[in-house]
């Protein structure tokens, strides 16, 4: 069974639709955040919206994965999350489209990271 959260709204047996509308949703100002659990425990977490996004998988309570833009460097860009401004660094604001892939293969494949995006260890 998936979880969906996004914001406040929690979707329990999600469906990869289900899932996607709610990362089509994010605007950068009232809706910033998705969250989707597997069984497993294992999260993917979206951030931001409506053109950039931090989009990381935990693997465990000290182990995040974050998909990055190897083109981009650290300047930092602002995004809003959770009703908050905050700094991210460049590198870690992907496009919808990457976030949407790593989703897809999250969801369907049970927890893998998409091989063919660049994922980096982030404290």
């Amino acid at each position: 069974m998936i979880t969906s959260h996004l914001d406040e709204q929690i979707k329990p047996h999600a469906t990869i639709q289900d899932v996607e509308a709610a990362v089509r949703s994010l605007d950068g100002a009232q809706r910033t955040l998705v969250l989707i659990e597997l069984p497993s425990g294992q999260t993917l977490t979206i951030r931001g919206g409506p053109e950039r996004f931090v989009a990381e998988v935990a693997e465990s309570d000290t182990v995040r994965w974050a998909t990055i833009d190897p083109t981009q460097g650290d300047e930092s860009i602002d995004l809003v999350v959770g009703g908050q401004l905050a700094d991210y660094p460049g590198r870690v604001c992907v496009t919808k489209q990457i976030v949407l892939d790593a989703v897809r293969a999250f969801v369907q494949q049970n927890g893998l990271r998409n091989p063919n995006l660049t994922w980096s260890i982030e404290t």
